[in-house]
């Protein structure tokens, strides 16, 4: 009798524990049972199915079954942001200046402050920087950019940077985990190879003296990179006074050298197109993603863009899509001073009137947008 008691309480114990277990939504249990003759009848040796039950408890099969059973792995699809050009000028650092705080040199914080989310949304994150301008105080020449906005635009999610025809030689944007692409630099420095979620993506330098566009050893150069990688990303440098036919024609060539992807960078925002090619494929053109810092000297300079795109793996490679063209504009004072990027979407008339650059609403602004990028790249809020 006792050793019955003990058997029970051990039963009880083991129906709570399965109780709080799948209380705790992640596992099922269910239990195999025994069919017992319904029959109040014994014979020698043959216990009652209660009785049979209390001696067999201990050995009673228990399966358990997971609700959420682990995903199958494979390639996911890969997310990119591509952001226009910064131009960090004597203003702009001075304005850092103005704004830094105790034990600080400079401060660009608040300046990418309205961008951070839209810059470090993605799996990679890339721009330009055309920066000519540093710090009085420091006398390195190959520094071409406060080592400050470094740090801001690592923070912000930047994981390559176009630094077009300024190298960077002592590793400062290395040393936060930027990785520089130059159009200055030769040979294999043309091409960056970047692997994220089994993807290996290239990203192509065009442009500046060492790859011209249009030339024969920049379009040897992109089919390089089509073969050393699933993706090509071309970062074009258009030439100063190229009419947009002529880029057209120069990214149609650079697609049918192996680019999926072209993205430029001009005076203001341009149009976003894709291109079929006699290889059977397409290209996605971002043209020009215009200016994201910059003091501007008239409304096109103070627009930029932000350029994001899926790269979806299949059964014939990688599929570039959700192409959006999210447009910025750059705020500031007439004396130069508080300087901020603000999506364009959030920008209204009466901060447009207290620009440093007069003549223009932010209406006005949107409305030149919709003109210039085609509605179905362009975020909801800009189509009607």
């Amino acid at each position: 009798m006792q050793n019955f008691r003990n058997t029970t309480k051990k039963l009880l114990i083991f129906a709570l524990a399965v109780l709080m277990m799948s209380s705790c939504g992640i596992i099922e249990m269910r239990e195999a049972t025994f069919e017992y003759p319904e029959t109040n009848n014994t014979a020698a040796g043959l216990l009652t199915p209660a009785a049979r039950a209390a001696e067999d408890g201990e050995e009673r099969i228990t399966e358990f079954v997971y609700t959420d059973e682990p995903a199958e792995e494979g390639p996911l699809p890969v997310t990119f942001t591509l952001a226009g050009d910064i131009l960090v000028d004597t203003f702009i650092i001075s304005d850092g200046a103005r704004r830094a705080g105790e034990g600080q040199s400079y401060s660009f914080v608040r300046m990418l402050s309205g961008i951070y989310r839209d810059l470090s949304a993605a799996d990679i994150t890339a721009g330009f920087d055309t920066t000519a301008a540093r710090p009085k105080n420091d006398n390195d020449l190959s520094h071409k950019i406060p080592e400050e906005m470094v740090a801001v635009l690592a923070e912000a999610g930047y994981d390559v940077l176009d630094t077009l025809a300024w190298d960077d030689p002592n590793g400062m944007l290395a040393h936060y985990g930027i990785t520089s692409l130059s159009t200055s630099a030769e040979g294999d420095a043309g091409i960056l190879l970047v692997e994220e979620k089994g993807l290996v993506c290239a990203f192509c330098a065009a442009g500046g003296e060492a790859f011209p566009i249009g030339d024969d050893a920049t379009l040897a150069n992109i089919a390089k990179a089509a073969e050393a990688s699933e993706l090509v990303i071309v970062l074009a440098d258009w030439d100063e006074g190229m009419t947009h036919d002529e880029q057209c024609a120069a990214a149609y060539y650079m697609a049918e050298a192996g680019a999926d992807v072209i993205v430029g960078t001009g005076d203001t925002v341009g149009p976003v197109d894709r291109l079929a090619t006699l290889r059977g494929t397409s290209c996605l053109v971002a043209y020009s993603l215009g200016n994201i810092l910059a003091t501007g000297k008239n409304w096109e300079g103070l627009l930029g863009g932000i350029f994001t795109f899926t790269a979806t793996p299949g059964e014939n490679g990688y599929t570039v899509g959700d192409p959006i063209l999210t447009p910025t504009v750059v705020h500031f004072s007439a004396a130069k001073q508080d300087y901020q990027i603000f999506p364009l979407s959030g920008y209204n008339d009466d901060l447009a009137a207290l620009h440093g650059v007069s003549g223009f609403t932010a209406e006005g602004l949107k409305a030149y947008v919709r003109t210039v990028v085609p509605a179905e790249y362009l975020p909801k809020e800009y189509r009607g």
